[in-house]
């Protein structure tokens, strides 16, 4: 979901393709964005649709600023997920309103916090901590708490979408990291709070819990990204990645099978993961595609290895 955009896929669109993936093993479906809630009509009635015709449990991503009373009583759509995430990028207004470049939207995005703990609505607080903000989460997690927030999921930045051009310049240093890492630790232990991380976050905070079913990498396995036009991506972290589009839904008659059994790249994605790709194995990046995070490596990749990259020859 993105929202209001010219081009995004249509509700008839979106039934064919999640009525697809349903016949495939869909068993859960996420909405994110763009914003979601920029469009609570269709975002409503695909939450209905995954819920009453295919009987497949739902997740949703927001930004937290246009969250309000009526999405979360009585038959509010935010009632229909069994999880609603509010993304924090900074630990206070100054940092995330500049990172999100909307005046307010720290405010916001806490009232929208309150209202959804008020309402008792299953609520993760994601933080995604940049270069230079890492310490800032102290506070909000103080705050947060106070509100009644009870679990947190820290993400590491992925060199992807927006980020991708400046990943260099914003991602946080190893030892940053590793202090984010401490202070989440210590709330942890100290407030009760259930901290979890992905698979990726994991590679540069060991410590943090296990999320579960983010045990393992498994881009291209269990799971896909579609975005709002239709491209379609191994996982939601390469969305935007250019060279990891497997496809476009609407380029090929809305067929996703053909896409998640026949794209030749998905398929080495497989087999990266398992190890059986001839070219990775003289690569110095081999062991980082296979039990780090491949978005990360493909993203950041050198120009002499992404020529040799079975990958990104194509």
């Amino acid at each position: 979901m993105k929202g209001r955009c010219a081009d995004e896929l249509s509700i008839p669109e979106i039934r064919k393709i999640l009525g697809q993936a349903k016949s495939l093993g869909l068993r859960r479906v996420g909405l994110t964005g763009g914003e979601p809630l920029c469009d609570v009509e269709k975002l409503e009635e695909v939450a209905r649709f995954c819920l009453d015709e295919l009987d497949v449990p739902l997740h949703t991503h927001t930004n937290g600023t246009l969250i309000d009373e009526k999405l979360c009583n009585g038959n509010g759509v935010l009632r229909a997920f069994e999880s609603v995430s509010v993304t924090f990028l900074g630990g206070d207004a100054e940092t995330h309103d500049y990172m999100t470049a909307t005046p307010e939207s720290f405010k916001r995005a806490l009232e929208g916090t309150k209202l959804l703990v008020s309402e008792g609505l299953p609520l993760t607080c994601y933080f995604i901590p940049t270069h230079g903000t890492c310490k800032g989460f102290e506070g909000l997690l103080r705050r947060l708490h106070d509100i009644g927030v009870r679990r947190i999921r820290p993400m590491a930045l992925a060199p992807s979408g927006r980020a991708r051009p400046i990943y260099r310049e914003t991602a946080p240093l190893k030892d940053e990291l590793q202090r984010f890492e401490e202070i989440l630790l210590r709330f942890r232990d100290a407030l009760g709070i259930r901290i979890e991380a992905g698979y990726c976050t994991r590679i540069s905070m060991p410590q943090l819990s296990v999320l579960r079913g983010h045990e393992v990498c498994l881009s291209g396995i269990n799971r896909v990204h579609i975005n709002s036009r239709g491209d379609v991506f191994p996982c939601t972290a390469s969305s935007g990645v250019r060279e990891l589009r497997l496809g476009n839904l609407r380029e090929n008659g809305f067929n996703i099978e053909e896409i998640w059994r026949g794209s030749e790249l998905v398929n080495q994605i497989r087999s990266v993961h398992e190890g059986q790709l001839e070219a990775c194995e003289h690569c110095m990046l081999e062991p980082k595609c296979r039990s780090s995070c491949l978005v990360n490596s493909v993203a950041t990749i050198s120009d002499t290895v992404r020529q040799r990259c079975p990958l990104l020859s194509q």
